[in-house]
């Protein structure tokens, strides 16, 4: 008689208890230290989270729900849509900074945190502890002080915050996390923190001197501290349903705009003496686009009716004129690449500064003639021009802290980020 295999033992986890220096938010403790919080006008954060807490969708991906929540709560609008007619944000959106496969395996830096925010219209000032040689005590409370500061600042409703820490140091399991903030009680000088992982532990109190210390131990992504960032929607307003919606999108990471950046830098220097006129920059700029093998700036799926109504009529200005893109089998793809070459060459973009100064003036001109009467497109080169700007502030505040965020070298460089397991 035939016997039935053994069943093949499973490691699986559901929850894991809060190790003592975590008090649970729904705790008799934690409902004191809620109530405190309240009392002293310090639940601003709490009120606006709360509302779309999130659970990270991939054990990496705890830097993206946290942004998620943020962005949702801000009511910031992600200019393109969700599901059906609606726009909102998902953490499959937030590819920005890095593709989504290289966030599954290894997860977020937090100056790539900063800059994925920054690409979807936030304002992020990131702030990591600073250890000196000696490793002072003065140092520590003067940093203490200042992470109270901010707590307090964004518990009253002046912005939010999202922690990078390692859960080592809170003696939970796993290392590196990012979660949002959401209160700050004062008199017991507790932070609550809404973790997104809520499949392995529920929101909780912690010191802050302890969460402060948290965000000590080295990243090996970055050979830096941890640290956390203030987030604040970069317009006077959110965004709004009414607002147009976005046609296209930047499909570089930081790692492939550096290395395009640098290549543009050199052909521009090599260039700047044998460029004649403004037609020849662009014709010189367009051939090395126009051979990257993926296209730097492309249409959203959902512009398949939007865009080519726009591009046409682009077609039919001063400086479109200049590019041979009737010529080309793809017409539309070399007018993207025009638009593209605007963003590069925007006042607000470092490669403006190597754009021979004779012809400033004309580009320029050129570029307010032909967007005058297409304020969507006008938009759509103000985007990525945001978007390239916050690639390059990662790259840069990587490279000046030592870190082989991997900007300038071959992929697989980096050290993975701990999974939330």
């Amino acid at each position: 008689m035939a016997t039935a295999p053994k069943l093949v033992a499973q490691r699986t986890f559901y929850k894991r208890p809060l190790p003592p220096s975590c008090i649970a938010f729904t705790s008799k403790e934690g409902k004191r230290l809620f109530a405190k919080a309240l009392a002293e006008d310090n639940l601003e954060s709490y009120f606006l989270l709360a509302p779309q807490m999130v659970t990270q969708n991939e054990p990496a991906f705890c830097a993206l729900a946290s942004l998620v929540q943020i962005l949702n709560s801000f009511e910031v609008d992600p200019q393109r849509k969700w599901k059906g007619g609606w726009r909102w944000y998902d953490q499959d959106m937030l590819d920005c900074c890095r593709p989504l496969t290289a966030v599954e395996t290894d997860g977020l830096t937090l100056p790539e945190f900063a800059c994925l925010a920054r690409c979807n219209g936030l304002r992020a000032t990131v702030t990591s502890p600073l250890l000196d040689s000696s490793g002072s005590a003065a140092q520590r409370a003067e940093g203490i002080a200042k992470f109270r500061d901010d707590l307090r600042a964004v518990s009253k409703g002046r912005g939010t915050m999202a922690l990078s820490y390692s859960r080592k140091t809170l003696g939970q399991t796993g290392d590196g996390h990012f979660s949002p903030v959401g209160a700050f009680c004062e008199e017991d000088d507790m932070v609550l923190i809404l973790d997104v992982a809520r499949f392995k532990y529920p929101s909780y109190w912690i010191p802050v001197e302890l969460a402060y210390d948290s965000m000590l131990p080295i990243d090996k992504a970055t050979g830096q501290p941890r640290g956390y960032v203030v987030l604040e929607v970069a317009g006077a307003e959110p965004g709004s349903l009414n607002a147009p919606l976005s046609l296209t999108s930047v499909t570089l990471n930081k790692s492939s705009w550096a290395s395009l950046h640098s290549s543009l830098s050199r052909l521009l220097l090599s260039t700047s003496k044998s460029t004649p006129d403004v037609s020849s920059l662009l014709l010189t700029l367009l051939s090395h686009i126009s051979a990257l093998p993926t296209s730097p700036l492309s249409a959203r799926p959902t512009a398949s009716s939007t865009l080519p109504p726009l591009l046409d009529t682009f077609s039919l200005t001063p400086l479109a004129s200049l590019v041979p893109f009737a010529l080309s089998p793809d017409p539309n793809a070399i007018l993207l690449h025009t638009l593209f070459i605007l963003a590069l060459l925007s006042p607000r973009s470092q490669l403006s500064a190597l754009v021979p100064s004779s012809l400033i003036s004309s580009l320029q001109t050129l570029a307010d003639q032909s967007l005058e009467h297409l304020p969507q497109l006008r938009e759509e080169v103000d985007s990525a021009t945001r978007q390239l700007g916050a690639l390059g502030e990662c790259c840069r505040s990587e490279e000046s802290n030592g870190a082989a965020c991997g900007c300038a070298g071959p992929p697989g460089k980096q050290d993975p980020i701990a999974r939330v397991e």
